[in-house]
């Protein structure tokens, strides 16, 4: 439900859908009650005309046959001339309406008044002439007026018939017929045609509105996934698209580019600080150690004329050497070319190795260096070699910021699919401005460093896809290691990586 919540626009489709189908199925009921209602109307209408035009042409029958004492002794010939007369007389009130009488065989005085083909219409129809027999010889036998009505493909046919009289003997049956064809019918027609064009339009509307919705959404869920892909990688640009989305996409791509731009200027503007920056600090740091070595051999020189030069006066140039040596070795970390090897392997190990390394340090400054008892299966794909050069360094500056009997805490953890290695001491911390400058080369907070250390340590991890980065904590200062990945992996994955 949340899900669908956040999907606002298949939601609203949704509803819209859901409207225009619930719209087509009232208006379907309407109509149809509204064809079936004129149907019953004008069924009743037709009824009424046939019923009474019966009962007409009964009473006429009935003058005729008891005014005449010979009319039964009248030939069949001039009894259907006589009878033609009734019922041309009779119908001609009821538009529509044909009959006549039938005498158990024969049919008798047909008449169509009304026929609309212009011509006198004299014979019964061939094609209703079973169902008429057949309707005259019920109502014969039930002795009562009897009606039917016929459904056909393109019409209504209403048919009644009642016996003639008692007298008339024979079984004379009066019968009258009208055909609903072109008017009663057509208006269902127009009502089926209209309902038909109701119920394909609402389909065409809901399959349009959820088409729309449908590409709407694979384009959203694809820019949505091309932003994600522009997050890691800026080269990246979405595929150009035809529809209304497709603004957005080529918006999104010259505002990528833009971006990109901006992102070199700035990027050319940092290396330009930082070269200035490194060139300032590499000028400072070089500076000391020259001038104590320039001051030690003019004490040299002039002790040469005395001849008292002494084996500890070299020791300070020795000194200096050495510590522009580890200056340069750091510089050279800083900038160095070699390439990662990153390898499936457990994490446990390594910890375990670098504080090995940094035990005797650690007994120097008083300083116990605890690692917390962690998943021994941990596992990522890491450099272990720039990993331990990473690792020594942090701990070494977490030993010489922890008080006299402190402790420096190491654990590994897996959070969110990433695992980390975190470093905390009980030191001070850092300040707002320090953090600030933190992993800047030739950067220190210590008497007697070279402000590197932190700098290679954060490239070396981020040139493997890693990261190093300081987390303020309350009791002290945090660093946390990024590895690149992090796989569960089992035994089985890792059997061929040693302890």
């Amino acid at each position: 439900m949340n899900r669908l919540l956040q999907n606002r626009l298949v939601l609203q489709l949704l509803l819209t859908s859901a409207a225009a189908l619930s719209l087509s199925a009232i208006s379907a009921i309407l109509i149809t009650d509204a064809v079936r209602n004129a149907e019953r109307v004008v069924l009743g209408e037709a009824n009424k005309n046939i019923a009474t035009a019966v009962s007409e042409l009964k009473e006429q029958y009935r003058y005729r046959a008891l005014s005449d004492s010979s009319w039964q002794s009248l030939p069949a010939q001039a009894r259907d001339i006589s009878l033609r007369g009734i019922t041309q007389t009779v119908l001609r009130s009821y538009p529509g309406v044909e009959g006549g009488f039938y005498s158990g065989s024969d049919f008798l005085g047909y008449a169509f008044p009304t026929h609309d083909t212009g011509s006198s219409k004299t014979d019964v129809p061939s094609a209703e002439r079973e169902l008429i027999v057949s309707l005259a010889r019920r109502s014969a036998e039930s002795n009562a007026f009897t009606e039917q009505v016929i459904r056909g493909k393109s019409d209504l046919l209403v048919l009644g018939a009642t016996p003639a009289s008692p007298e008339s003997g024979g079984g004379l049956v009066i019968w009258t017929m009208k055909r609903l064809a072109g008017r009663a019918t057509s208006g269902a027609w127009r009502r089926e045609l209209l309902l038909s064009i109701l119920a394909a339009a609402a389909l065409a509307s809901i399959a349009g509105s959820l088409a729309t919705g449908l590409s709407l959404a694979r384009g959203v869920a694809q820019i949505k996934t091309g932003l994600s892909q522009m997050e890691r990688n800026f080269e990246f640009r979405l595929p150009q698209r035809s529809d209304e989305l497709g603004v957005i996409s080529r918006s999104v791509n010259q505002m990528a580019s833009v971006r990109g731009e901006l992102e070199l200027k700035l990027r050319r503007e940092d290396r330009l600080r930082a070269l200035g920056r490194l060139a300032a600090g590499l000028a400072h740091e070089i500076r000391n150690p020259l001038n104590s070595i320039s001051l030690t051999v003019q004490l040299l020189e002039r002790r040469m004329d005395t001849n008292t030069i002494r084996r500890e006066d070299l020791r300070t140039v020795r000194t200096e050497v050495e510590r522009l040596s580890v200056l340069l070795n750091d510089l050279l970390d800083l900038q160095r070319s070699r390439k990662p090897r990153p390898e499936l392997q457990f994490i446990m190990p390594v910890l375990k190795h670098c504080v090995s390394l940094v035990e005797q340090q650690a007994r120097m400054h008083n300083v116990s260096v605890r690692l917390e008892e962690g998943r021994e299966d941990l596992a990522g794909v890491f450099d272990s070699q720039q990993l331990t050069q990473t690792m020594v360094n942090v701990l070494l500056n977490a030993l010489e910021a922890s008080p006299n009997g402190g402790v420096v805490g190491v654990r590994a953890v897996l959070a969110d699919g990433l695992a980390t290695v975190q470093v905390e001491d009980q030191g001070p911390g850092l300040g707002a401005d320090q953090q600030e400058h933190l992993f800047e080369p030739f950067y220190t907070t210590k008497p007697a460093g070279t402000g590197l250390g932190l700098a290679v340590s954060r490239e070396l991890m981020r040139s493997q896809g890693g990261d190093l980065q300081y987390v303020a904590s309350a009791t002290g200062a945090r660093f946390v290691v990024e590895l690149p990945e992090s796989p569960e992996s089992s035994n089985a994955e890792l059997n061929h990586i040693g302890s």
